[in-house]
């Protein structure tokens, strides 16, 4: 259930783009990631806020607060982030609970 999120530099404006690795060249094609970007780091996650964690430790900054209060996934009981991707790491539930 885990999926590939990728940090891209660009040199264009020295800013990182990270997004599951799927939409990194609809980020290129809509020119939102320039060709000359150079890749830092893949985070294998089984929800976008377990990768964001892992993301803003590798970048160096402040802890990644996820959006919302954890709440009981409604299948498993796993703690998920309603407010935020709705994403369930043990059961794979998608989507907003």
């Amino acid at each position: 259930m885990a999926s590939t999120f990728e940090a891209w530099r660009d040199p264009s404006d020295g800013s990182v783009a990270f997004a599951p690795r799927r939409e990194i060249h609809q980020l290129r094609t809509k020119g939102l990631l320039s060709p000359d970007a150079v890749r830092l780091y893949a985070v294998e996650a089984a929800t976008y806020e377990e990768a964001m964690a892992v993301h803003h430790l590798r970048m160096g900054w402040e802890p990644y607060r996820p959006v919302g209060t954890a709440s009981p996934c409604p299948k498993c009981g796993a703690q998920v982030y309603a407010g935020g991707s709705g994403q369930c790491w043990q059961c794979g539930e998608p989507g907003s609970h």
